[in-house]
C-alpha cells in the first residue's frame, strides 16, 4: 500500500538535535576553526603567499561546516541534506579572530582563524542598504589587512567599530613582518637612544617620511642610523614598503607641486601603504594649484573627474573622461586604468 505524506512533513530537518525546516537550517552559523598554508617560491611572492594561506584558511573552514551539517543530519530526503550542505560549504566565511598569522624560517606562511559559516552575504537583508562604511568594515572582518584597516580607521576615525578596528590593527601589527629596508612613518614617531619610551629622544619623524631600518632590536623596536649612532623607534609606528615605492615617494616629496608625480605614484603603487597619503598630497597639491595658477571652471571640472576616476579605478570613469576631454591633461594617463 502506497502511503501519500504531506510535502511539509518534506520540510523536516534536524539540526543541532532540534528538527527545523530546510530555511532555517540554512540560516544556522557555524562556528569553526581552520588553518591555511603556503610555501613563498619561485611562483609567489611573499604576498601572494599569505593571501594562498588565508584563501585556504577559509575555505578549509566553509568545508568543516558542510562536514558538520553531514554528521548533525538526522533526515535526509532527496537532495535536501545536499543542497544544504551546498549552501552552507559556498557560503560566506566571518572571521571572528585571527589564532595565527607567523612565518618560519624556510619560508613558510601558517595562518589560523576561528570563523563563523553562514550562506548569508552582506547587503542581502531586504529593504537594507549597506553603507560604505558597513561594507569596508564587513570586507576587513572577511579578510583582514593591515593597509585595509589603517585606511579604514583613517576614514572613519569615529565609527562604531573604532575599538574593533584598533584592536585588529594592534594584532595585525603584531604578526607584521620586521625585516630591515624602508619603512613609511605611518604615525609621527620618536627616535630614541635607547629601546625604551623612557629614554631621552633626540628627534620627531613626522607622518609621511621614510625611514630605513638598519636592523631589527627586537618585535618591538627598528634601528636606525643616525649621526649620534644607532637610535630606536617603536615598529608600531611604521609600515613596511618596497626600495621601489621609497625611491618614487621622495622623487615625488622633491617635486612636491607636480601634481603628475603624485599620479603616477598611485597609478604605479594602488596598494601601497603610501597610496593614502599619496591622493592626500594629490588633492591638496591640486588645490593649490587651483588657486595659485587660476585654473578655470573647466580645468577644475576635469581635475576633479580624474580624481575621482583614480580614487574608484573604473574603466568606465576612464572612458568617461576620454569623451568629455580627448585632449585632456590625463587623457594618456587614463588608458592604464583597467
Amino acid at each position: 500500500m502506497r502511503y501519500l505524506f504531506p510535502a511539509s512533513l518534506l520540510c523536516i530537518f534536524a539540526w543541532s538535535g532540534a528538527a527545523q525546516c530546510a530555511p532555517d537550517a540554512k540560516e544556522q552559523p557555524f562556528l569553526t576553526e581552520a588553518e591555511g598554508s603556503a610555501c613563498m617560491g619561485d611562483d609567489k611572492s611573499r604576498k601572494h603567499t599569505e593571501e594562498v594561506a588565508r584563501d585556504e584558511a577559509k575555505r578549509r573552514a566553509a568545508e568543516q561546516a558542510a562536514t558538520q551539517v553531514r554528521a548533525q543530519s538526522r533526515v535526509s530526503i532527496g537532495t535536501l541534506e545536499e543542497d544544504v550542505i551546498k549552501i552552507i560549504s559556498g557560503g560566506k566565511v566571518r572571521i571572528l579572530q585571527v589564532l595565527q598569522s607567523k612565518w618560519d624560517k624556510d619560508g613558510c606562511y601558517t595562518y589560523r582563524i576561528r570563523a563563523e559559516v553562514t550562506q548569508s552575504k552582506p547587503g542581502e537583508t531586504p529593504g537594507i542598504a549597506l553603507t560604505e562604511e558597513e561594507r569596508l568594515w564587513n570586507e576587513l572582518e572577511d579578510a583582514p589587512d593591515l593597509r585595509a584597516v589603517d585606511q579604514f580607521l583613517s576614514a572613519y576615525p569615529f565609527s562604531v567599530h573604532t575599538e574593533k578596528a584598533k584592536a585588529l590593527q594592534g594584532e595585525l601589527e603584531g604578526a607584521y613582518p620586521r625585516i630591515a629596508g624602508p619603512y613609511l612613518v605611518y604615525r609621527d614617531t620618536a627616535l630614541y637612544l635607547r629601546p625604551a619610551l623612557q629614554a631621552i629622544s633626540i628627534s620627531e619623524v613626522p607622518q609621511g617620511e621614510v625611514l630605513q631600518v638598519h636592523k631589527i632590536q627586537d618585535a618591538q623596536w627598528a634601528v636606525i642610523k643616525r649621526d649620534v649612532g644607532q637610535v630606536y623607534t617603536p615598529f608600531g609606528n611604521l609600515r613596511a614598503v618596497t626600495d621601489d615605492e621609497a625611491t618614487a615617494w621622495t622623487r615625488c616629496l622633491k617635486n612636491g607641486k607636480d601634481a603628475r608625480g603624485w599620479q603616477g605614484f598611485l597609478q604605479t603603487y594602488p596598494k601601497s601603504h603610501l597610496a593614502r597619503l599619496a591622493k592626500e598630497r594629490l588633492t591638496s597639491t591640486e588645490n593649490r594649484l587651483s588657486r595659485e595658477d587660476g585654473l578655470s571652471k573647466q580645468d577644475s571640472e576635469e581635475i576633479a573627474l580624474w580624481n575621482r576616476c583614480l580614487k574608484t579605478r573604473d574603466m568606465q570613469c576612464a572612458r568617461e573622461y576620454r569623451r568629455r576631454y580627448p585632449n585632456g591633461k590625463f587623457e594618456k594617463e587614463s588608458w592604464n586604468i583597467r
